[in-house]
Order: structure tokens, then sequence, then C-alpha cells
């Protein structure tokens, strides 16, 4: 049965959008989301909060990032050595149209307490969380327009020194499709998925055999997804919670969830379930978090209670 939670509150006259979640190693949950007059507009900041009892109570949020202009779309990454990689990116709204002044990130030793110096790595947006593969290399999923080009494409941020510096390549391009806020997924066998947004009805993937040098040809998939996050759950099955674009379950983007049970083949096909409505157009940009074996914590944001909120669910509400 699914059971909800308040994870944070604005400040008075603030609103919060885009939380991200992560289970340390000694069980605390982190989140992350960006606190700002609305979902466009010209501030921003980044706030973390922390929970001890996984997620049944939060404890009060401070700020990691809060810089002269809009620093959105935080996300966390728990590296091996057991510090947070929280990445973000910036847009200055003062001219026009706007600046994209590139992705940055920064590290914490103390889960979430501190922050070290801000490294930009990349020039473009991003939306998914920095993963680290087995050999230490970190990838970081970015996207946008390149010089003088028309469309929009995916690309990924490497980092052979733990982010001090990186380098991009293309993920996904292709004339005519615009790909937007791609995540990166390891699976169990080591594979890569990259799920992609689109300016269409579906998101798309690519996967990679080679630790993201090389990708797939992006191909569109049945999900109907916007602002989604992937996580491989300690069954190598795979969470996809997302904003649904096809509105079956109300006429707003409300969170969705389905269990991919064999991600090394294709995700389609598999059934969905509404995870949460606020009631509200602007919602979703869920993110997940596997709290014990078999129970799931999926962060949202509800913009008339003013708050970042948690759904609990557990394997037995996905169909098989």
């Amino acid at each position: 049965m699914l059971t909800t939670v308040t994870v944070a509150r604005a400040e008075p006259g603030l609103l919060p959008h885009f939380p991200d979640l992560v289970r340390l190693p000694d069980g605390t949950l982190l989140a992350a989301y960006r606190e700002g007059a609305g979902h466009v507009r010209s501030d921003g900041r980044i706030r973390v909060v922390t929970s001890a009892d996984g997620g049944q109570t939060w404890g009060r949020p401070h700020t990691a990032v809060d810089g002269p202009w809009d620093d959105r779309d935080p996300k966390l990454a728990v590296l091996a050595d057991g510090s947070v990689l929280l990445s973000w990116f910036v847009l200055d709204w003062s001219t026009e149209p706007h600046t994209n002044l590139g992705t940055f990130v920064r590290r914490s030793p103390d889960g979430g307490l501190t922050w070290g110096d801000s490294v930009q790595a990349g020039v473009t947006a991003s939306h998914g969380a920095a993963v680290q593969l087995p050999g230490g290399d970190l990838l970081l999923p970015l996207y946008g327009r390149q010089p003088g080009g028309q469309w929009e494409q995916a690309t990924v941020a490497r980092s052979t020194d733990l982010g001090a510096t990186w380098t991009v390549s293309v993920l996904a391009a292709r004339d005519g499709v615009n790909f937007q806020e791609p995540t990166l997924t390891v699976l169990d066998s080591g594979e890569l998925v990259a799920l992609i947004r689109t300016t269409g009805d579906v998101a798309w993937i690519a996967r990679s055999a080679d630790d993201g040098h090389t990708w797939s040809v992006a191909e569109p998939t049945d999900l109907p997804a916007s602002s989604h996050h992937a996580l491989v759950l300690s069954s190598g099955e795979v969470l996809v919670t997302y904003g649904d674009l096809a509105r079956r379950f109300s006429p707003r983007r409300d969170t969705v969830g389905r269990v991919v049970r064999r991600p090394e083949g294709s995700w389609n096909g598999y059934p969905d379930v509404q995870l949460y409505d606020s009631g509200h157009h602007d919602q979703a940009n869920p993110s997940s978090a596997e709290v014990a074996p078999g129970r799931y914590l999926t962060l949202g944001f509800d913009i008339p209670a003013a708050a970042v909120v948690g759904v609990f669910s557990s394997a037995e509400d996905f169909p098989a």
C-alpha cells in the first residue's frame, strides 16, 4: 500500500522543485532539491536534508549551493569511497534569451554536511546523476545544443580523477529529435543504459557495453516519460519513475512508476502504477531510493503544499 511523507517544506514565499534522493553507506537518506520563487524564475538555490530512520522523519534543511544565478536540478551520487557528488546546472535569466552557464559538481566527504569547491563539468545542462564505473571513472549525463546546432544532443562528461577534470563526448544525436535530460544506469551485468527525454511523446533508450565510450543508436521506448529516474534494485530489477506525459491517471503530469524485471532486455511493456498526484500541473521530477529490500521511497514536489513529498511503495505494489 502506498503511503506518503513530507520530506521538507520551502521557506515562506518559495517553492521546492526537482528533488533527488540517495541512500548513504550507513543507511542515512540524503535528499537535495531546488528552492526558488517558481519553476522558471531568476533565482534558485540547492537545499539538502537527511533522514536517519528510513525516510519516516527528516531533519532541518540547509543550503548546499546558493550562487548569484539560478542553481537548478540538483542530483546526488554516492561514490565508492563513501563521498557524495552533487551536480547541478546554472541559468542566467538576465539575458534574452537566457544564458546557460553550464553544469557544476562539488563533493561532500561527510554525507552532505560540508561541500568542497565547485568544478565545472560541462557547458550545457544536466538532469541525471553521475555514476561511478567499477574502474573508478565518473560519467555525468548532459544535454543541450552545441554551438551552431539546431537540435539538442545528449552527451556524457567523463572524469578519471574523481571530478577534478572532465571531458565530454556525444551519447545521442539525430536531426529532428531533441534529446534532453538523459539519465545513466549501471546494470548488475556492467552494461550502461541511458534513458533520454525528448520533446516527442516518449523517452528513448541507448546502451553501452564499453563503459560509455560508444553507444548504440538511441531508439524510442513506450515510456511517456519526462523528468525520469531509474534505480537498480537489490533484486537486479530497475524501478523507473517519471512524470506521465500520457496523462493516463489524471489530466496532469503525475508521478508514475514501473519495475523493469529484465533490464538487459526491452524496457517496454511493463505495467505502470500511479504513485502521486498533487492536483497541480507542475509536479513529478521524481527520484527513488530502496530504503530496505523490496521497500522504496520516491520523492516528488507538491506546489500547493510548497513541500517535497515522499511516497513509500513496495515490490508488491508493482504488477509482475
